[in-house]
């Protein structure tokens, strides 16, 4: 049983099921999780308290759920839907729900000393240092949504999850000097990182790795690159893994399966989504439409 089940199992709450699963991704740890409920109000520690965390409520069904500082004392702040709760280290949080059903949640957990050495980024003393309850943010939610829909233990989401543990830090914690060294790469760094990219195909690579090719830091060199091309490293790097599977399926007869295991792809229904996805055609479609005749 992991950490977040392990704090609520047994205890007295109308909790009917609760599942979680963990994952980390630049020293970044986000526990999503989902519980049922039964009728009635619940009222049960959030957990984490030694840990500066942010929590999100991705989906709440039947009722509403909210955050508190004080066991007794009701969130003055108004319910908004995808709210969210930020606690530094040391605070505690409690979680308070009227006839809810459903909650589908996300907790990420920051080690502020460590992001901030790893990411060269200043943390906002006003945005680390105190509790805010019942905050939304839309850039936020959308990334850890993103997040969550990663499949667990699949290694060639790396680069992505790389990228949006780093975005989810820097916009938490954001201060004036994270717009003020915004920018584009130059054609030399840029040229680095794509031929690097390129030479590691199909293995996935780190953000770490390619912001050190060029003396950035992972936050600002993913901005960067984005800016100079339009897309983050992730997706350009899965952009020519895709154009690998149309080389392969236009001058060989392998099956998928092979061609999957050649193109860093986890299987080869991993390959036939991506693919759709990217080109709008299933490789069977494509290689029919393209192939050799």
């Amino acid at each position: 049983m992991n950490t977040r089940e392990a704090e609520l199992h047994g205890l007295p709450y109308n909790i009917r099921s609760i599942t979680t699963r963990t994952q980390s991704w630049n020293s970044v740890r986000i526990d999503i999780t989902k519980a049922h409920y039964s009728q009635g109000e619940i009222l049960h520690p959030l957990g984490y308290e030694d840990m500066t965390r942010l929590s999100i409520n991705l989906d709440e069904v039947g009722g509403i759920t909210e955050p508190r500082l004080s066991k007794n004392v009701p969130c003055p702040v108004e319910h908004k839907p995808r709210n969210m709760a930020f606690a530094p280290a040391g605070t505690p949080l409690w979680g308070y729900a009227s006839e809810v059903k459903f909650v589908y949640d996300a907790t990420v957990i920051f080690d502020l000393d460590a992001l901030s050495e790893k990411f060269e980024h200043h943390v906002s003393y006003a945005r680390g240092g105190s509790p805010r309850l019942k905050f939304t943010e839309p850039r936020i939610w959308k990334l850890v949504t993103m997040l969550a829909e990663i499949p667990a233990e699949d290694d060639t989401y790396r680069l992505y999850g790389d990228s949006l543990t780093a975005a989810i830090f820097a916009i938490a914690f954001e201060s004036r000097e994270t717009h003020a060294r915004s920018g584009t790469l130059a054609p030399w760094q840029l040229n680095r990182v794509t031929e690097y990219m390129l030479s590691r195909l199909p293995e996935q690579v780190e953000l770490q790795e390619l912001a050190a090719l060029v003396g950035l830091s992972q936050w600002h060199f993913a901005r960067a690159f984005k800016a100079s091309t339009g897309v983050s490293p992730y997706h350009w790097q899965l952009d020519e893994r895709v154009k690998m599977v149309q080389r392969l399926l236009l001058n060989s007869d392998s099956p998928l399966e092979a061609v999957a295991e050649a193109t860093g792809f986890s299987d080869a229904m991993h390959l036939i989504r991506t693919f759709k996805k990217r080109s709008g055609q299933t490789p069977g479609a494509w290689r029919r439409e393209n192939g050799l005749r």
